[in-house]
């Protein structure tokens, strides 16, 4: 029987906290002392005051539900004034302010949570918003009659994204600061589809990734720092055998216990090792014995198994074992016939789960009984680019979109298939500088699509967080990896990105950070992270550990052409001028066209300085204008 679904009129107030990631970078300790101040002092006295319940915590925002739209507005009132008076007791520290928007709609309730247009309306009028103003939708200020002490500001009908018809705007008058009009809804740029309105405020992830996050990325000690301190069970997941008989169908082994993977890491109560590192086991001829990957991974328990395919039919063998002991503690042999291929996966996985006795939320179980398609065929389809995607090369990048687009064609709504797309497409104008403009332009109308389709998925926000990156819209690109990391708290790449992202928005010391977490859960650093810690070394011109970093990069990928190119720079910065120039000879051979204008693509820097800095030093080592 479906579950019914609860909807409500409300009153719904959302705000966001201005300038917050550039406080954060220049003084962390001290802005999160300051928010927390005025979150005791100004924020729950307003909000509860008035009858107000926070819906949650968002990044640097918050979502607020409130019985009547007269203590909406009133508690937005309390809030503004109530800053001025704690910003004017501060006159040493920077102003906060919040940008507020209210509406009146119909709300859809799930899990504790709110969605809907009266969500996404207020979402979007406080984006509208100037720093330290309130706006309110008309059919919030038509409840309204006489507010003592509150005027309003008729700004007329303003087109927002994602919204239909125009809405009816008015500025709440007193609004406790200045009083400018509002941005033009025509400029603010796209963020977050409809369906995701109610993290349109996460614009830096502040609140929610501050404590549980940021906490963890203090240096580490040693290079794979031990996860056994974990109170969640820890646990690897080791690429299956395949007894198939057919090397071939490897593709398909290795995607079942990734797809466990994926699986299991979506479930809070567990951390989940990366699939980079539990394959490396494997791929470097290494044992795979649960007490030897427990000891170098520093998890508690390790999956092994097996798949066996023949003409219908599919066998996956499966065992957990706890890595301390040696000791099997579940194991299973299912056969299905290939037509029951999903629920075979799903099955593997609740074992698992009920064998860890880990609670799942209801969120939790919706989204682990979610199917990514209903094709058998797409699926296998995208199982085989996924294995060419890990090859790291224009062929294989070639080889990987053939097979996604044959998915899409049976599948249109494919949103996985979709956004490993938009990731080829991305990588072919980042990676390969190959088409800029155009190939970003296809990159970015697919990931959107993906997202449309499965806002519950991470890798759809990671795929268009890295469009975002190389458009140069570094906002946009930190909300969508931090979304993907919030839906996934073991998406050890989507931290990876967020700090590949922080880097060329000018905080190369954030992007090192991030990327120590995300070797806390991918402790055998992939290509990619070498490659773009590599690169953060090289913006803070330690060049040394560039280039230590980028070789070892480049043994992991030979034809990595953006690779070669820092290692020219980073050759140039140590003076180094024959190694400098080899590497340029060696990149014009991947890429005969490549020029100096070129670069600029390939690293999207947000300070020109950097930018001029990489060129200058790859002139220098010889690469053609």
């Amino acid at each position: 029987m479906p579950e019914s679904v609860e909807k409500r009129l409300t009153a719904i107030l959302m705000m966001d906290i201005v300038g917050y990631s550039r406080q954060m970078a220049a003084n962390e300790a001290r802005t999160l002392a300051h928010i927390t101040a005025a979150r005791v002092d100004v924020f729950e006295g307003a909000i509860t005051g008035h009858g107000g319940r926070v819906v949650k915590l968002m990044g640097d925002g918050a979502l607020v539900e409130f019985p009547s739209v007269s203590g909406a507005v009133l508690a937005a009132r309390a809030i503004q004034r109530g800053l001025a008076g704690f910003n004017a007791a501060r006159p040493g520290d920077e102003p906060l302010q919040v940008r507020i928007g209210v509406n009146l709609g119909e709300v859809i309730v799930q899990d504790g949570d709110l969605y809907g247009d009266g969500v996404n309306v207020a979402a979007r009028l406080e984006a509208l918003a100037e720093p330290g103003t309130i706006l309110i939708a008309g059919a919030a200020r038509a409840q309204l009659r006489d507010l003592e002490g509150v005027g309003f500001e008729d700004l007329g009908p303003q087109r927002v994204k994602n919204i239909p018809e125009p809405v009816h705007v008015f500025r709440v008058a007193d609004g406790g600061g200045a009083v400018p009009r509002p941005r033009s809804a025509s400029s603010w740029r796209w963020r977050v589809p409809a369906v995701l309105v109610a993290v349109v405020v996460l614009l830096g992830s502040a609140w929610w990734f501050v404590p549980q996050v940021r906490d963890l990325l203090a240096p580490a000690a040693s290079p794979v720092p031990s996860l056994a301190s974990e109170s969640r069970p820890s646990l690897a997941v080791m690429p299956f055998e395949n007894l198939s008989g057919d090397p071939a169908q490897s593709y398909f082994s290795d995607g079942m216990a990734d797809s466990l993977i994926s699986d299991l890491s979506q479930v809070s109560g567990l951390l989940v090792i990366a699939r980079n590192t539990s394959f490396s086991f494997r791929d470097r001829g290494e044992s795979m014995d649960a007490r030897s990957v427990g000891a170098e991974l520093g998890v508690r328990y390790v999956v092994a198994g097996s798949v066996q395919r023949s003409g219908k039919n599919v066998r996956i063998s499966a065992n957990l074992t706890d890595a301390n002991t040696g000791i099997q503690l579940w194991g299973a042999r299912l056969d299905r016939e290939f037509e029951d291929l999903f629920a075979l996966q799903d099955d593997v996985t609740a074992q698992i789960i009920d064998a860890l006795h880990v609670e799942l939320s209801q969120k939790e179980r919706r989204r682990l009984s979610k199917r990514y398609t209903d094709s058998l065929e797409a699926y296998d389809l995208y199982l085989r680019a996924y294995e060419e995607i890990w090859r790291f090369n224009e062929d294989a990048r070639r080889n990987a979109q053939s097979f996604l687009l044959r998915a899409l064609r049976i599948d249109p709504d494919f949103a996985l298939a979709k956004a490993l797309l938009a990731t080829t497409y991305t990588n072919r104008a980042g990676v390969a500088l190959l088409d800029n403009e155009q190939v970003l332009e296809q990159g970015y109308r697919i990931a959107l699509e993906a997202v449309e389709i499965d806002p519950d998925l991470p890798q759809v926000h990671t795929s268009l967080g890295l469009v975002h990156m190389f458009r140069r819209e570094y906002d946009d690109a930190e909300v969508a990896f931090k979304r993907a990391i919030r839906i996934d708290p073991n998406y050890a790449d989507g931290y990876g990105l967020l700090g590949w992202n922080s880097h060329y928005a000018g905080d190369p010391q954030a992007g090192w950070e991030a990327f120590e977490y995300a070797l806390r859960l991918n402790p055998r650093a992939p290509f990619p992270y070498l490659n773009a810690m590599s690169e953060i070394q090289f913006s803070q011109q330690n060049y040394e550990k560039s280039l230590e970093l980028g070789l070892q990069a480049l043994e992991r990928n030979p034809e990595a052409l953006r690779q070669r190119l820092f290692l020219a720079a980073t050759y140039m910065g140590l003076e180094r001028v024959e190694d400098a120039r080899w590497e340029v000879e060696e990149a014009l051979l991947l890429q005969p066209e490549l020029r100096l204008r070129n670069i600029r693509f390939i690293a999207p820097y947000r300070k020109t300085e950097s930018l001029d800095h990489l060129t200058d030093l790859l002139r220098r080592a010889g690469l053609p204008e």
